[in-house]
Parts: structure tokens; C-alpha cells; sequence
């Protein structure tokens, strides 16, 4: 697997990417990057082609025509360039966290071009805005934690609060958090996008609660059952809710189940993707 860097939408964007055959493309969560899929990118490439962004305003790639305001919208329009750049006329999307709301718009905006769809932590999607607006909040004051302190105590500690047990969060990703968080603006251009996140009428356009029993593609959801950014019982009984769906609960798992429980994670997925 490597990282390749294009100019898509005015803005240069990192991607990770590995493999051939059918696409599938990662998205990642709030103050995360392309390095949070270091655990899955070498297993699936292994029978598809998988691109993992590091989304606009996030990581290395620049903001482009981002200027502040919901985010969502923009990052939406960007990973449909992205596609277009890489020639991926239709794909399976698999979305963590936030990645997981951003993945079910992107099928909500063009189902025609979305095969399957994999949520990891899914409790951004099973949320109302205004619960969604809790869960943000306290993302981003977990994310700042770390962001105004880029040591690799305060990545770690960071990751702690949202992990079942934070020995299984690789190394490498803590020091290339360290870096990410240390480059000029981290700080100012994360509070932009948290801003634009939680500003209360981007989330009522941008929620996808109300909206569950449209999304017909194929659907895996996977949730850690001490996952702190959603309660388990509202998930599972949610989750109901979608009309092609397929629920996977992790015992002694967080948030993360791709970093905490990769071996697991990866089985489920390519099982999924492959049916």
C-alpha cells in the first residue's frame, strides 16, 4: 500500500490505496486521517481496490474551497471527485464514526453510484441532531485535548476515551496524530470544522436519522458494545430501521473496531463486501 497525492477540487489531497478490482472507499472520523485505516487498507486490497482519503481540511489534504460553515457538503462533493479522478464510476463506501454520516449522504446524494455501505460506530447515524450535537461536542473536546498538546501522552490519552482498551491503538498512528496536530493551523483549522459541524442548522439539513429507511444498498453495521459515542440499546433498536441491514455487535470493543479488533473487523468486512 502507498500514499499518492492529486489535485482534486482545487485542493491536494493525500490518499492511501492498495489492491485491484472492485472499489471500496474508507472515511474517516473527526480529527482522524487516512492513517486510522493502516489495519484494513493491506487486508481488503487483498481482493478489491481500496482508496482511504484523508478527507478535505483533514490531515494532509488542503481545505480547497473550504472556508468555514458545515463541512459536510464540501467533503461530500470532494470524495465524489476524488472517485471521478480515480475513474471509480460506482463503489462501496465504509465510514467510522463521522465517516459513517458522511458515508450514508454519499449514498443519499447518488445511490445510483453506491454498491454497498459498511458503518463502523454507528452512533452518529443513529442519532437525532440534537443528539448528534452531543456526540460532536464531545468530540471535539476530546480532539482538542490532544491538538493544543500533540504529545504522544495526550494522543494516547485521547484515544483512551474512546477505545475499550488503548493498548490495541498502534503506535504508528499516535506519532502520525503527533504530527498532524503539530502542523500550523491544526488547531485553528480543527475549531473551523467543529464549528461548522455542530452549528445547529447544518445539523438538522445534514442529519441522516430521519432519513434511514431510504438507504436500500446492502448495509454492515458494526458497533463495539462499550462504544462511548453511542448507547447500545437506541443503536440496535435504530439500526431496525434501515431496510438491508446487517448488524455485528463486538464484545470488549470501543469506538474503533478496525483498530481494536482488526482481524475480526476485516473477516466481517470482506464477507460482507464479497457476498
Amino acid at each position: 500500500m502507498r500514499f499518492s497525492f492529486a489535485e482534486v477540487m482545487g485542493a491536494r489531497t493525500r490518499y492511501l490505496h492498495a489492491g485491484e478490482g472492485k472499489p471500496v472507499l474508507l472515511v474517516h472520523g473527526v480529527g482522524m486521517s487516512a492513517d486510522s485505516w493502516m489495519r484494513t487498507v493491506p487486508a481488503l486490497a487483498k481482493i478489491f481496490f481500496v482508496c482511504a482519503p484523508d478527507l478535505l481540511d483533514n490531515g494532509f489534504t488542503e481545505s480547497g474551497p473550504y472556508q468555514g460553515g458545515p463541512p459536510q457538503p464540501y467533503i461530500l462533493d470532494h470524495l465524489i471527485a476524488l472517485a471521478d479522478h480515480l475513474k471509480l464510476e460506482k463503489f462501496s463506501v465504509i465510514g467510522s464514526s463521522l465517516g459513517s454520516t458522511l458515508a450514508a449522504l454519499l449514498y443519499l446524494r447518488h445511490p445510483e453510484r453506491i454498491d454497498k455501505i459498511v458503518i463502523v460506530g454507528p452512533g452518529a447515524v443513529m442519532s437525532t441532531p440534537e443528539e448528534m450535537g452531543a456526540v460532536l461536542r464531545a468530540s471535539h473536546a476530546n480532539g482538542r485535548s490532544a491538538i493544543e498538546n500533540p504529545t504522544y501522552e495526550s494522543c494516547r490519552a485521547r484515544m483512551a476515551r474512546v477505545v475499550f482498551d488503548v493498548a490495541t491503538v498502534p503506535d504508528a498512528l499516535l506519532m502520525m496524530q503527533m504530527t498532524l496536530y503539530a502542523l500550523p493551523g491544526a488547531l485553528e483549522n480543527f475549531e473551523r470544522r467543529m464549528r461548522g459541524l455542530i452549528d445547529e442548522a447544518g445539523l438538522r439539513e445534514f442529519e441522516v436519522y430521519s432519513r434511514l429507511e431510504k438507504i436500500a444498498a446492502p448495509t454492515l453495521v458494526l458497533f463495539g458494545r462499550q462504544d462511548p459515542r453511542g448507547d447500545f440499546a437506541q443503536v440496535m433498536a435504530t439500526a431496525k430501521r434501515l431496510p438491508n441491514a446487517k448488524v455485528i455487535v463486538y464484545e470488549r470493543c470501543g469506538h474503533w473496531p478496525h483498530l481494536e479488533l482488526p482481524e475480526k473487523f476485516n473477516a466481517d468486512v470482506l464477507e460482507f463486501l464479497t457476498a
